[in-house]
């Protein structure tokens, strides 16, 4: 299963970036393989809508879970409307977040957060 984890940095010691659709980068994980299947150098320099850019990004990706710090309304929406799963994480690196994601220590949300 396909995840997609905001991130500062191109690894799994890189730590999780709170900012969602504006991370520099953003980790795809393989929890079947579990390897990196990819990272996405995201374009964060567009001024407006970058959350739902983003979001339907890791929809035509075949993404299932993003787990992330927080998620704007217009993005949860494009999100939920293709039942990707979000889960919250708190300040980590990509490879805890990930483990806790696989022992079931996060939050599974059901509204935007900010």
């Amino acid at each position: 299963m396909k995840i997609a984890i905001p991130s500062e940095g191109k690894t799994l010691d890189s730590m999780i970036n709170d900012r969602y659709a504006r991370a520099e980068f953003i980790i795809i994980y393989d929890t079947d393989k579990e390897e990196i299947i990819e990272i996405i150098e995201n374009d964060t320099s567009e001024a407006h809508g970058k959350g739902p850019k983003v979001s339907q990004m890791l929809v035509n990706k075949g993404i299932k879970v993003l787990i992330t710090q927080s998620v704007g309304k217009n993005a949860f929406d494009v999100l939920k409307a293709a039942n990707i799963e979000i889960y919250l994480s708190k300040k980590d690196n990509i490879k805890d977040v990930i483990q806790n994601y696989k022992n079931g220590n996060l939050i599974k949300i059901e509204n935007a957060t900010n």
